[in-house]
């Protein structure tokens, strides 16, 4: 077992322990209220290792470890998993950031701050599940939310050059009539493209622990938020590092800007009826990369025994989830939308002198 040292920051006033505050963008004491400047925080010292206990820092050697921290407040062990940068005491509560887990290569180039505060995330994730038409009622009457938790994930995002040339096949067709035939004339065209293009911002979610496909959902971010990184703004909130290097999370970049890349090639060509890109062959080259953490609060309730998790933008207010369906209730709507567009279809055959027929 490895111990490790921690910071926490403790407010000038009266010794309370500090968070961040989403609403203000500032540290503030739980206790007394005061606030301070990010820039101006400071911490009430580091609990350090031993030397004959000192962790050493390096991504391919933490991965396996359980690393033992404790508590400044109350003398607690706080034991994390491999990758969790910030996190909060079990016992007493304390916000806490395990530094050395953010040095070297681990520590973030950027960070987008929290803006929607815990309360605001409660009452949003409630009132979205309320709205959730396909799922049972009483799931969304009294979704029982088992805990909400801020969370900044990790992302890698890159500004990326993309280079090559692509050909589609277009087509242009006229109709006219010819005695008692319609005739189709089509004619096909092969058009060429050549792009050099660059795409900056592109996001690829770094953490095992998280869906790719719900992380996706969480987009956009709005990188005009983005601070260059502070430890202050991970106090009072879970933060993990990397589970996949830049190297490893390029080709799912590259792959979405080789899908803007034929967005673009189609946009290019007008004045066709259609338009099929049949050969292509594009180039994705690396202009820059930052290690950036995003705002994420999770939602983890329970129903009928089973677990469900919802995320939502700590900046954006978006959530995206897989609620549980109900359904009774999705053929309730298939049944009551077939029967009313049958209806109005027999209504206007009555109304246009023909027989109401069942």
């Amino acid at each position: 077992m490895q111990q490790g040292k921690v910071i926490q920051y403790k407010c000038p006033d009266c010794g309370a322990d500090m968070s961040f505050d989403a609403a203000s963008g500032k540290l503030m004491c739980g206790s007394c209220g005061r606030q301070d400047e990010i820039t101006n925080a400071s911490y009430g010292g580091e609990m350090r290792p031993s030397e004959d206990h000192q962790h050493q820092q390096g991504v391919t050697t933490i991965e396996d470890d359980m690393i033992q921290y404790q508590c400044q407040n109350c003398g607690a062990v706080v034991m994390t998993n491999a990758n969790t940068s910030a996190t909060r005491c079990s016992f007493c509560n304390a916000p806490v950031v395990l530094s050395e887990r953010l040095e070297g290569i681990l520590k973030p180039d950027y960070v987008i701050p929290f803006k929607i505060d815990k309360n605001e995330a409660n009452t949003a994730f409630r009132k979205w599940t309320k709205l959730l038409k396909y799922a049972p009622s009483d799931f969304r009457k009294a979704a029982k939310v088992k805990k909400v938790e801020g969370l900044y994930a990790p992302f890698w995002v890159y500004d990326v050059c993309g280079q090559g040339d692509a050909v589609a096949e277009c087509t242009r067709s006229k109709v006219y009539y010819k005695g008692d035939y319609r005739v189709t004339e089509t004619a096909h065209y092969e058009v060429f493209r050549q792009i050099d293009t660059t795409y900056d911002g592109i996001p690829a979610d770094a953490s095992q622990r998280m869906e790719d496909h719900l992380m996706d959902l969480m987009e956009p971010f709005d990188y005009n938020d983005m601070k260059n990184f502070a430890t202050p703004y991970l106090t009072g909130y879970v933060a993990e590092n990397y589970d996949y290097d830049a190297e490893q999370m390029f080709p799912r970049a590259k792959q979405r800007v080789f899908t803007y890349m034929d967005d673009f090639v189609r946009k290019s060509i007008s004045g066709y009826d259609t338009t099929v890109i049949t050969s292509k062959n594009y180039r994705a080259n690396r202009d820059r990369t930052s290690y950036c953490l995003f705002p994420i609060w999770m939602s983890y309730s329970v129903y009928d025994g089973k677990d469900y998790s919802f995320a939502m933008n700590g900046q954006t207010g978006k959530i995206a989830g897989k609620p549980p369906i109900s359904w009774p209730t999705v053929f309730g709507y298939v049944f009551g939308w077939t029967f009313g567009l049958f209806l109005i279809i027999r209504l206007i055959i009555l109304f246009m002198g023909g027989p109401f027929l069942w």
